[in-house]
């Protein structure tokens, strides 16, 4: 279906949280929330003594979850950096250093920009993905104890993106937390600047999918951790598309 619209005609004419706010993201330094499994944890300690590992950040859902938002449990350790050409022989060191410690290693693939394992300690599984990231970044990685981790910013937008993109359940719990701490016309504003695909009719489309998600919580495949409720999150998800889909119509009489 040809979109109605493009980026360009977005108008905040539309009624919904957050029209006539300056378009600023607050700034939120990572602070811990004890989500994190002993494996991730002994994972992470072991990654931070890699040689060049202080040029991957910690992003992704275990980041957005541990460091800002505490919402959720996630599993996976995503490690970018901005740096081309590092992903792959930096993955074969990580390969031979966690075997030397006593972690089992299994290779799922392993690409010139991406690179996933399979790492096993005291019966637990961690999948750790390497990834090439676009240099394009609106502040710099934040520092932790465990290493550093994308800004919240950049990982609010990426996220965003995310939802964007495929809108899996989990993406959309994201998006509903995200949304306490910053409003769509806000994340909206700064998503062309990381995808130049970025489009607003597609989001809508986006947000209208997650009416086909179940309304009972147990059926979603994301373990929540704080008060929650699915037919809020598609409720408050069909007011946005209609919003977003008014402000492109309105745009366009301009």
């Amino acid at each position: 279906m040809r979109s109605v619209g493009s980026y360009r005609s977005w108008s905040c004419r539309a009624k919904f949280a957050g029209c006539g706010r300056d378009t600023s993201v607050r700034v939120r330094k990572p602070k811990g929330h004890g989500l994190l499994t002993p494996g991730q944890v002994s994972i992470l300690k072991g990654f931070a003594k890699l040689p060049d590992s202080d040029r991957f950040f910690l992003t992704g859902g275990t980041a957005l979850a541990e460091f800002y938002l505490g919402h959720r449990l996630s599993f996976d350790l995503d490690l970018f950096t901005t740096e081309a050409g590092l992903v792959l022989p930096f993955s074969r060191l990580l390969e031979t250093r966690f075997k030397d410690v006593g972690f089992q290693v299994r290779t799922v693939r392993r690409l010139t920009a991406f690179a996933e394992f399979i790492l096993k300690v005291n019966d637990e599984e961690v999948r750790v993905q390497l990834a090439y990231d676009s240099p394009s970044r609106f502040h710099p990685p934040e520092e932790t104890p465990l290493g550093k981790v994308n800004d919240f910013v950049d990982l609010a937008v990426d996220k965003f993106l995310a939802f964007f993109g495929r809108a899996e359940p989990r993406d959309a719990v994201d998006l509903f937390f995200l949304l306490k701490e910053a409003t769509l016309e806000e994340l909206m504003e700064l998503a062309p600047k990381k995808d130049s695909g970025f489009d607003p009719y597609w989001l809508a489309r986006a947000l209208q999918r997650v009416q086909e998600f179940p309304d009972e919580p147990e059926r979603w495949p994301v373990e929540v951790l704080v008060p929650w409720d699915p037919c809020e999150i598609k409720t408050r998800f069909a007011h946005l598309s209609q919003a977003v889909l008014a402000g492109l119509r309105k745009g366009g009489k301009g």
